[in-house]
């Protein structure tokens, strides 16, 4: 997370009537009057710079091996995982020979690099039976400056690629699955997305004329967030492979290689090209119906009263499979709210406004269980520590302490709408993250000083600017303060 040399010299810059040594000082009197077991000396730190009035930022390093390749390095040997696979195409060489290339993205952790295969090591994909997910080693290749400046691998003739079976190294890296991000997180244009999605319209085809006069077709689609929150639109270019795909309605997808980017009304919709791949990962039944089960209940939202007097609240709920779902109270269901604590069983009658979120609105449909059932998770099966944080965008729940004020800003989307982002950095003895509600969930952070001691429940891991991890702050969760 930050390193410790870099936020004491902030610190010196904004006061330079200080010394290394005091700062050293500061550090161990904070950690020692907070006690064990919840700081880092970076977030030590932190309250140090919060004491005398100085705003520090999470400061990121990383350790993965893909970062150290460097524009003019020959004979690179690294292992990364595969992202995206674009087709081969051909190209006229200064002798007017035809040549062949073909694009991959790989990946390791937060670190994305294309590799460009050359002429006979395009087709060592088939060769190897490589696909999307798939860990492979690069040999002897070479590292040149890519039209964004930044380094791309190559593999020449000298160079190959190997599919890699160690499970050491495997354990290693990341998987699809642990980057995947639900549609409704992306907040803001980004590069290399894997999001999974509901699909609730027939897909649609789209012909049309480049710049060049080459025809090109798009394929467009709207997605859904599994979990019920905002979808999105997607349009796919060029695409042969998914465009002739079978998609029904109602398909639970996982689409990787895309990008982010606002459209002109502020929104933000989602671009593939001819490497982005789709997996049909299971097809749901329509939602509306009706139904009933029992639930370990997880966290416990705030009521929410609307101008028109109604009400509404959101509990996180887990099933006997260990799935989340999202209950919704309405009106007169809040009432048995009082009445209601984390880790009890209830049985409930719902009806099913999305994959994962279901609907109350009457107390008789929710019983509370007095009897418990162990084979029902509980809500410590869900704590960890920061440094285990990763992008599973399952909740969890932690104990940290406040290592800087609540702050509030209004943001202007394009459409003209104005929404509040309110954000806080927290910290254990492992590491510093920052915690980010949105418009009306801000008030969930509010009152927070640095030094608080608190208990953030059924908040979710995403990605922030720059993929730099953060906590998201979702309508079930809850933060409270420990004495």
């Amino acid at each position: 997370m930050p390193e410790l040399d870099k936020l004491i010299e902030e610190i010196l810059k904004q006061k330079p009537d200080f010394d290394e040594e005091k700062i050293h000082q500061l550090i161990k009197e904070k950690k020692d009057k907070v006690g064990a077991g919840y700081l880092t000396d970076s977030g030590a730190t932190f309250l140090v710079a919060s004491d005398l009035n100085i705003s520090l930022e999470v400061v990121t390093t990383s350790e993965l091996p893909l970062k150290d390749i460097y524009i003019g390095a020959n004979e690179v040997t690294l292992v990364g995982r595969i992202f995206t696979i674009h087709p081969a195409k051909s190209y006229r060489r200064k002798d007017g020979t035809e040549g062949r290339y073909r694009r991959l993205t790989i990946f390791d952790k937060d670190i994305f690099v294309t590799t460009t295969l050359w002429d006979d090591k395009t087709s060592r994909i088939e060769e190897l039976n490589l696909d999307p997910n798939s860990l492979m080693r690069i040999q002897k290749g070479y590292v040149k400056s890519g039209l964004d400046g930044r380094p791309n691998i190559h593999i020449g003739n000298r160079g190959d690629l190997e599919k890699v079976d160690d499970k050491d190294v495997k354990d290693k890296l990341p998987t699809l699955e642990d980057i995947t991000q639900d549609i409704s997180s992306i907040n803001t244009p980004e590069p290399n997305l894997a999001l999974t999605g509901v699909v609730k319209s027939p897909t649609r085809i789209s012909e049309y004329t480049g710049r060049d006069g080459n025809p090109g077709k798009v394929l467009n689609l709207y997605l859904n967030s599994p979990t019920g929150g905002r979808g999105a639109r997607v349009a796919i270019w060029n695409n042969d492979v998914i465009s002739t795909m079978d998609i029904p309605q109602n398909s639970v997808v996982r689409l990787v290689g895309l990008k982010s980017r606002f459209t002109q009304d502020g929104s933000i919709e989602m671009h593939g090209n001819e490497g982005t791949s789709l997996e049909i990962i299971s097809v749901q039944k329509s939602f509306g119906e009706s139904g009933s089960g029992r639930f370990r209940v997880f966290s416990i939202g705030k009521i929410r009263v609307k101008e028109d007097g109604g009400s509404s609240a959101s509990l996180l709920v887990a099933d006997e499979s260990k799935s989340f779902y999202t209950l919704v109270l309405k009106d007169e269901a809040t009432d048995i709210i009082p009445n209601l604590k984390t880790d009890v069983l209830v049985d409930c009658e719902f009806r099913e406004i999305s994959s994962l979120t279901l609907l109350s609105n009457s107390t008789s449909s929710i019983k509370l269980l007095e009897e418990d059932d162990d084979s029902f998770p509980k809500l410590q099966s869900t704590s960890c520590k920061i440094k285990d944080v990763n992008d599973s965008q399952s909740p969890i729940m932690l104990e940290v302490i406040a290592l800087s004020r609540t702050t509030s800003q209004d943001i202007v989307t394009k459409s003209g709408e104005t929404v509040t982002k309110t954000e806080v950095i927290v910290g254990d003895e492992t590491r510093e993250i920052k915690v980010v509600a949105w418009r009306d969930l801000s008030d969930i952070l509010a009152d927070i000083t640095p030094g608080q001691r608190l208990r953030l429940v059924a908040v979710v891991p995403s990605r922030g600017l720059g993929g730099v991890a953060e906590l998201q702050v979702k309508s079930y969760s809850q933060v409270e303060k420990v004495s």
